[in-house]
């Protein structure tokens, strides 16, 4: 939101979407009493290896990125803006 972007989630495949393209993918796995979790956010990347895959297990699932959208913001400025907007959504008093 932050860049102008609306995103939205969707139940059916776990991940933030733009437009109907996959922005970012978020994982939870539990296994032997043990969470496992992770979150994927394609910043600046070929995309070109998604078109030969079904994303998520869907057909026909394109995938984006913040520079396919028009964001300009590296890596690491990309990484401090997610951070920031996470510990104000899960705050962390570690």
């Amino acid at each position: 939101a932050q860049w102008g972007i609306e995103a939205i989630g969707r139940r059916d495949a776990p991940g933030v979407y733009v437009a109907g393209r996959k922005l970012a993918s978020i994982g939870l796995r539990i296994r032997k009493g043990c969470s496992y979790h992770g979150l994927a956010l394609n910043v600046a990347m070929d995309l070109a290896p998604f078109r030969g895959i079904n994303p998520c297990g869907h057909a026909g699932l394109r995938v984006t990125s913040l520079q396919e959208l028009g964001i300009s913001a590296n890596l690491p400025e990309t990484a401090e803006a997610l951070l920031a907007n996470l510990l104000v959504t899960l705050p962390f008093d570690g």
